[in-house]
């Protein structure tokens, strides 16, 4: 029996061996979740590389923190090692053979077709129960800028259960130079329910989407509020030309977001960044602390490979460690001034 399910053909840039569904839209039968949890549950069993994740994942020790207004949760997580200390700079890019582009995938590993253009994986190395990378079939760099269409669509065809996040390239990326979204369930990361229990200030309100700005939260977030996904679009766009304008630069701003929909809201999240790394992760010996803020640390999950880190890693040293990546609080807010 064929593993290819759904409807439509496949790509000619992949084998058909590699494709376990196709999904096209909403004449496909099923569901787009549950088309990607069968593909999990094939792969678990068919792919070492993403049974040794799973298998890492529920050994993983966790512990809650309490910080100033907000809460984190640690993650011990050794099977994470590969993607926190990747080397994500030009040298370390241009040495290895993209991971992401359909020729170079392990021969285990199948993917579902999306909309014709992109390829949902199961991360072999996930922080959740269900951890898919949705990655496009062409090499093309990781931006925002021509994919926001793509991230409201995986918004609006995931539905609630899901959230579907995005690192920018110079802040999180582990495959700067490909262009790629992640989906994992709604609901696991702490911000999400601490934003669901407190009323963020009010900023703005543009094309039909209020703008908030909470405080008291450890880093600086933007909140994009909104009854659909086009005026929602708009205002991502337009946060996103505000912050190149105020930070002078023409490369795509440092950020991470976490996209969520409600039924009748669409939600962005977005974490400006000033940096990518802490500087204690350059040190050496003793003093070096193995975290590399992305998406999943930014809305509450700090993951860290190494058990010393685990230990360690308290309250404040949390605190340092958002205050230290995030862009600062005038910076945001001249660049919600400057929305268009």
């Amino acid at each position: 029996m064929s593993d290819t399910m759904g409807i439509g053909g496949y790509s000619p840039l992949l084998d058909a061996g590699a494709i376990y569904g196709v999904f096209e839209g909403k004449q496909c039968s099923g569901s787009l979740p549950e088309l990607c949890l069968g593909l999990l549950d094939r792969q678990k069993k068919a792919w070492p590389a993403a049974a040794a994740g799973y298998e890492s994942l529920g050994s993983a020790r966790e512990r809650e923190l309490k910080c100033r207004g907000f809460s984190v949760r640690v993650q011990q997580n050794p099977g994470r090692s590969k993607s926190t200390l990747a080397d994500v700079g030009e040298k370390g890019v241009a040495g290895r053979a993209c991971f992401l582009c359909p020729a170079n995938l392990p021969k285990e590993q199948k993917g579902i077709l999306y909309r014709d253009t992109y390829l949902i994986l199961c991360n072999p190395m996930p922080v959740f129960s269900s951890h898919f990378t949705v990655s496009h079939l062409d090499h093309r760099p990781q931006g925002i800028a021509g994919a926001v269409v793509t991230l409201l669509q995986l918004m609006s065809d995931f539905g609630p259960g899901s959230s579907v996040l995005y690192n920018g390239p110079r802040c999180g990326a582990s495959a700067p130079d490909h262009l790629h979204f992640q989906v994992v369930p709604a609901g696991q990361m702490p911000i999400e329910k601490e934003l669901r229990l407190e009323r963020p200030a009010f900023r703005r309100r543009t094309g039909g989407v209020s703008v908030y700005r909470p405080k008291g939260v450890g880093r600086r977030v933007v909140i994009m509020d909104g009854p659909g996904p086009d005026a929602v679009g708009e205002a991502l766009h337009a946060l996103v030309k505000g912050l190149g304008i105020v930070l002078r630069t023409d490369l795509e701003p440092m950020m991470n977001l976490v996209c969520l929909r409600r039924e009748h809201a669409y939600t962005v999240l977005v974490f400006p960044r000033a940096k990518h790394r802490p500087d204690a992760f350059y040190l050496e010996g003793e003093g070096r602390l193995a975290i590399s803020p992305a998406v999943v640390e930014m809305g509450g999950i700090m993951v860290t490979p190494l058990e010393r880190d685990f230990e360690r890693l308290d309250s404040a040293l949390v605190e340092q460690i958002f205050n230290e990546v995030s862009l600062d609080a005038t910076t945001v807010e001249a660049a919600i001034d400057a929305m268009e």
